[in-house]
Parts: structure tokens; C-alpha cells; sequence
């Protein structure tokens, strides 16, 4: 399905009615549209002329689509039984019908060009108030709009109430559940606005309860697959999927070289990779540059010399407002493979413990932030979230010490495990196993299993352990059988 998406954000109103967040809740949905593969047409902070030149855009382009997504941020108003959307020309404390009709989108004509495409699917998200308020006000309600079969109109609030420009985080309130949402997979509009709506309630204490109104006919997902359901990764699609990278240029070039899992191509890419300005490598290069150092770095010598000294290396990478695409892409590519998706069984744990001690450090706070917001919609699966105190994790060890002769007849002690527990739950089968995988130790095989970092993992057992360890066998198994 071919989609196009108009995505507009006002903050820039005259005194004393600007707002804060609108823009950044505009270009945070315009990224995620783009991600979705849609094709998009974005304004922010829009005049007048702006106004007409996106509208113009729009309605000559519709023909070519689908469905099309409307998605608004600003101040609104209704006078007369109209409906506004002011552009920043419009003195917002006097407006009145004249001043509103000079000054405006009015929402009759975004269903007449609707009503143009009728057999289409038309979505229409209004983030503005539907009253005068502090927030992004208007004038009493929005009034009734004749909306052609086939269409949504989706209101960040209910009639005759406030919306909040502010969750404290950059978004407003409605935009930020919306963002919580938006990029799940099969999860139909109508399902998504329901889990908006509640989530709203909940975080406003019901004080603004989201509304829509539908003459949908058809089906509709914003996010079909094309997307990994994460719209908190700011970074491409074939980024995140860099299976499906297909960027050109010098930079792209190299890139598939490191890629390619060929020592003799990996290398001498990685040093012109390295040899290059950090300026010279967009966030999505250096994204993408981050997941395949660590990839490459099982085989390439110059990535292993660059992941042994981690934290020198990153530095030059730093951008000035703490973002390190380039970590991001390291941290990324630990928990997700090359099509986007969580690796469940088995973390890509290259240098994990070198590239975990970097939680502790200021510079790359903000690394460690970004996936750990991203890891907990996996919370199922990881038992360690990277805490932002970088509290320890417990881990509960129950054993009894053996004395168990070898075939030679020599006697050791051994601390025979019976529990491992950790949060509550219960690892020790987990533990059993790798502990049967790795040579490097019970430590190590916790570690493994809970997803953490070693020093990280605070052991508390019932006994010393002994330097030999087991497990108790299972029921058909002879405890002393080794």
C-alpha cells in the first residue's frame, strides 16, 4: 500500500500563546512515517504561503496513493462552525472568524480534498485542545465534521476539554502514547487509538481523554512489518535492518566491505573508516559504521584494536548534545541481528564486557539510555535492563557440598547447585546448560544466561562454593554419576 503522509508542527505563535513541544512532536512523527516507508511532506512552524504550498502538494499528489495521514500539532480552534488550524501568522489571543479565516487551514478543506479520493483510506490526528486554554487552545469545540466514508479523524482530546503540550519528556502527552503505539506490527488503527485513549487517561488522571471520529470501511495498520516496532530508534530502516542496506557512495561502499565478513576486505575498510572525520559520517553512517565494528571485530584486527580501547576510540564520535551514534550501533547490534529482531536465544557478545563498562561512564550516558528505553518492551526476555544507578543484580544460589570420588579414585569437593534464582525466577536449568557450554566458569555462564555484564552480577549463596561445581541431576539422573 502507498501511502503519503502530511506531518505539520506550530510552536512559533506570537506572544503570549507559543508552545513548546508541537515541533518536536511533528518531526518525531515525520520520522517514524518515513521509517514506515511513507512518503511525507513536512512544515514546521508554517506561515501562511507555507500553508498553501503543503496543501497544493498534497491534493496534486493524492491521486498517486493509497491512503494518506494528516497529522497536526498546534493550537486549534473552532468559530462559527468551523474549524481552524492556525499558522504562526495568527495572533492567537484575538482570534476571531476574520482573523482565523486569513490565518488558517480549516478542516473543511482537508475533507474536501478527501472527499476527492473518496475510495482511499484518510487519517487525520489533530494534537490541539478543543477549548481556550494554556495548553493548545481553541475556542469551546471543534465542531461537526462531514467526513467522507472512509476516513478517521483522530482528537488529542475531548470536546470542550485541554490538551497537555507537555509530558515533561519533549512531546506533549497525546503524541507521546502515540509514539508509544505507532510502530507495533498488525496492531489495526482502530485498536492503536483505543491503547492511545487509555494510556492518556492514565498518565492526565483522566483529565484528557482522547476522541475519534470514523466512517472507516477498510482495514488499517500503520505499520504492516515494514517497521521493527521500536519507534524509539531515530535511525533508517535499512539501518536498523542493515540486512536490507543499500545505500551508495564511498561511504556505503566501505561499509558493505565490513560487512562482508572477509578478513582481507574487512580490515583494510575498517582503516578508512576510522581514518575519516566523524563529520564526514551522517548519524545513520555512524549508526550503522557501530553495528559492523562490532560484527567485524570477531575477525578484523584493526576493529579489535579499536573495540580494546573502547572508550578513547568513542570519544571522536561524541556529539555535542551526548548522542554517540556509533556506540548506539555497538550497543544495538549486541541485542538485535541484521533484520531488526531481538536476539532471544543468544546475544552477540563480542567484547560485551569492554563495551558494558561503559555504562558507567558520564560521556555515554545518553548511549546507554537509548537502548535501554528500546530493551524494555523485551523485559520478558532480558533479566538485565542496565539500570540507570547501575544497581547489581542478585542472583540466590541454594547448593550442599559433596565429596565425590573421579575414576581414579581421588576425592574433590564439590558444591553441588540445587537453585539459581534471580529477580524471582528461577535460572538454574538455564544456568545447567551453558555452565555445560563455556569453560569459563559459574560467573560466566549467569552472566550469559541474565544478559549482563559479570560485574554487574552480586552471587549470594547459602555456602561457599568450592572451585568444583554441578548441578543436581534430574530425577532419572544419579546425583554422584559425573
Amino acid at each position: 500500500m502507498r501511502i503519503i503522509a502530511l506531518v505539520i508542527g506550530n510552536n512559533n505563535y506570537p506572544e503570549p500563546d507559543k508552545l513548546k513541544n508541537a515541533v518536536n512532536d511533528a518531526k518525531s512523527m515525520e520520522d517514524v512515517f518515513s521509517r514506515l516507508g511513507y512518503t511525507v511532506l513536512s512544515g514546521y512552524n508554517c506561515d501562511n504561503q507555507t500553508y498553501g504550498e503543503l496543501l497544493t502538494s498534497f491534493e496534486q499528489s493524492l491521486p498517486q496513493y493509497d491512503a494518506s495521514i494528516f497529522f497536526y500539532a498546534g493550537h486549534g480552534f473552532q468559530e462559527e462552525g468551523e474549524n481552524y488550524l492556525p499558522s504562526i501568522e495568527c495572533q492567537v489571543s484575538q482570534a476571531n472568524k476574520h482573523i482565523l479565516g486569513r490565518y488558517s487551514i480549516r478542516l473543511s478543506e482537508l475533507m474536501e480534498i478527501y472527499k476527492k479520493s473518496e475510495k482511499k483510506t484518510h487519517i487525520a490526528i489533530l494534537d490541539a485542545c478543543r477549548k481556550r486554554s494554556q495548553g493548545r487552545g481553541g475556542y469551546d469545540t471543534f465542531a461537526p465534521v462531514d467526513a467522507p466514508p472512509g476516513t478517521l479523524i483522530a482528537f488529542s482530546t475531548s470536546p470542550n476539554c485541554a490538551a497537555k503540550d507537555s509530558s515533561g519528556e519533549g512531546h506533549s502527552v497525546y503524541t507521546k502514547a502515540l509514539l508509544s503505539y505507532i510502530g507495533r506490527e498488525q496492531i489495526t488503527v482502530e485498536e492503536l487509538f483505543k491503547k492511545v485513549r487509555r494510556t492518556v487517561a492514565q498518565w492526565t488522571q483522566n483529565e484528557q481523554i482522547p476522541w475519534e471520529h470514523t466512517s472507516l470501511i477498510a482495514n488499517f495498520c500503520f505499520n504492516t512489518g515494514q517497521m521493527v516496532a521500536s519507534p524509539q530508534i531515530p535511525y533508517k530502516e535499512d539501518v536498523v535492518r542493515d540486512a536490507d542496506y543499500s545505500e551508495t557512495g564511498e561511504i556505503a561502499d566501505l561499509i558493505n566491505e565490513i560487512k562482508s565478513c572477509d578478513y582481507n576486505r574487512q580490515n583494510p575498510a575498517v582503516e578508512k573508516m576510522l581514518a575519516k572525520k566523524a563529520s564526514d559520517l551522517d548519524r545513520n553512517q555512524q549508526f550503522i559504521f557501530g553495528r559492523n565494528l562490532l560484527q567485524s571485530s570477531s575477525w578484523s584486527f584493526s576493529a579489535q584494536k579499536f573495540m580494546n580501547s573502547l572508550s578513547m576510540n568513542l570519544r571522536k564520535y561524541r556529539c555535542n548534545d551526548g548522542d554517540n551514534h556509533v556506540l548506539n550501533g555497538i550497543l544495538f547490534e549486541i541485542y538485535f541481528d541484521s533484520h531488526g529482531e531481538f536476539r532471544s536465544l543468544q546475544l552477540k557478545d563480542y567484547f560485551f564486557d569492554e563495551v558494558m563498562a561503559l555504562r558507567k561512564h558520564p560521556d555515554y550516558a545518553k548511549s546507554f539510555e537509548f537502548i535501554r528505553t528500546i530493551l524494555k518492551q523485551y523485559k520478558d526476555d532480558v533479566i538485565y535492563l542496565i539500570p540507570e544507578n547501575d544497581a547489581k543484580l542478585d542472583v540466590t544460589i541454594v547448593a550442599q557440598d559433596k565429596k565425590i570420588s573421579d575414576s581414579f579414585g581421588e576425592e574433590r569437593l564439590f558444591s553441588i547447585i540445587s537453585l539459581v534464582l534471580v529477580e524471582e525466577k528461577d535460572i538454574t536449568e538455564l544456568v545447567k546448560r551453558k555452565y555445560s557450554q563455556l569453560s569459563s566458569g559459574l560467573l560466566a555462564a549467569i552472566a550469559s544466561v541474565a544478559k549482563a555484564p559479570k560485574d554487574a552480577i552480586s552471587i549470594h549463596s547459602n555456602i561457599a562454593l568450592q572451585d568444583y561445581i554441578d548441578f543436581v541431576k534430574n530425577e532419572d539422573e544419579n546425583i554422584f554419576d559425573l
